[in-house]
């Protein structure tokens, strides 16, 4: 496995020249696609490319190239919807395996392409559209509907509304939060995915849901400590942090005794947090493939700390649903897609369930 991360590594520090030697390559081929973009266009290119190769680094160190397939599909869908030519994303590629065989080593680039060419052969078929996520077969459709709308349209204290009516006539909170936040979530992600909403938007949804989140806190912390306990954290510099909140709440529902340490926590705070609180699992949170070393690293640091030994790491995140064994590669004991389903696994790891 160490071949894996050492081309990963050789790809990451010739990543500005590649990027560079890739768009030039492109421009000079396909001028009719890109001479209208100018000079600004160019640079995002450059830049678009450099985020190709960092992903691309990431699928060949863990040697899973689906996360490598799963990122340049993902890119299709914006360049579709952002009326940009999808047809030069397989000439790009093909740009990227020339440079890369022309400027590093054999061994290397032998290890790398392979997980290229998978992209190549799986981009034609690759959907422009995804489907949403609220399913009508979903008890609370209706509300995760509404406040979706609600929310984006700016209006906090209507969506707030939405939620404690909804409760008010029976849902439970652990109902909103798997049927209603959780799908909503993910249905932000889709819409700015396809142009339909901003970053900024995104960004404002999010910031609701955790303040309506905060509200429902009377209705989930019961001042009881559970037998069990649960320290919940987001790796390295992972700045989503929603859906780890939302797992460590779910426990706490369910009478844990959690911890939640946030967004972008250093190893030694996360190593303190485990002596501190001696949990029996650690929960951590990984949205991104440029997380997964960092996850790697901070169980290894977790396995030689004195509760190494003891406690149960449950790992989630998009790259572990696109990769389905890489939870045992960066040394967890188990993964889950979402929130129910991390108390499931952490149930069944403590055999409690």
């Amino acid at each position: 496995m160490q071949t894996f991360y050492e081309a990963g590594d050789e790809l990451r520090a010739h990543g500005d020249v590649l990027a560079e030697a890739m768009v030039a390559r492109q421009y000079n081929r396909q001028k009719y696609l890109w001479s209208k973009y100018g000079e600004t266009g160019r640079a995002k290119a450059v830049r678009d490319a450099s985020y190709h190769l960092d992903m691309l680094a990431d699928a060949v160190a863990v040697n899973e190239p689906g996360l490598f397939v799963d990122y340049m599909a993902w890119v299709k869908i914006v360049f579709h919807h952002r009326q940009l030519p999808t047809q030069s994303l397989n000439a790009s590629l093909q740009c990227m395996t020339e440079v890369i065989e022309e400027t590093l080593p054999a061994h290397y680039s032998a290890i790398i392409t392979p997980s290229i060419r998978a992209a190549q052969d799986y981009l034609p078929h690759a959907p422009v559209d995804v489907d949403s996520f609220i399913k009508d077969k979903s008890k609370y459709a209706h509300v995760a509907r509404e406040y979706l709308s609600t929310l984006l349209a700016g209006d906090r204290r209507a969506a707030a509304h939405i939620i404690d009516q909804a409760i008010t006539e029976g849902a439970s909170v652990a109902d909103i939060y798997m049927d209603v936040f959780q799908p909503c979530q993910w249905e932000v992600g889709r819409l700015w995915q396809m142009n339909q909403i901003s970053v900024a938007d995104e960004h404002l949804f999010t910031a609701g849901t955790q303040f309506i989140m905060s509200r429902l806190y009377g209705h989930i912390f019961t001042g009881v400590a559970g037998p069990h306990r649960l320290v919940a954290t987001c790796v390295g510099a992972e700045m989503h942090e929603l859906g780890a909140r939302m797992v460590s709440d779910l426990f706490e529902m369910n009478g844990w005794d959690t911890h939640y340490l946030g967004a972008n926590m250093p190893t030694p705070d996360v190593i303190a947090a485990l002596n501190k609180y001696s949990p029996h699992v650690l929960a951590i949170s990984a949205t991104l493939a440029s997380h997964i070393t960092p996850t790697r690293e901070l169980i290894l640091r977790v396995r030689e700390s004195p509760r190494g030994d003891s406690v149960r790491i449950l790992v989630g995140g998009r790259p572990f649903r696109v990769a389905e064994g890489l939870w045992r590669h960066v040394g967890a004991d188990a993964t889950a897609s979402d929130a129910l389903g991390a108390l499931q696994a952490a149930g069944a790891l403590l055999g409690l369930s």
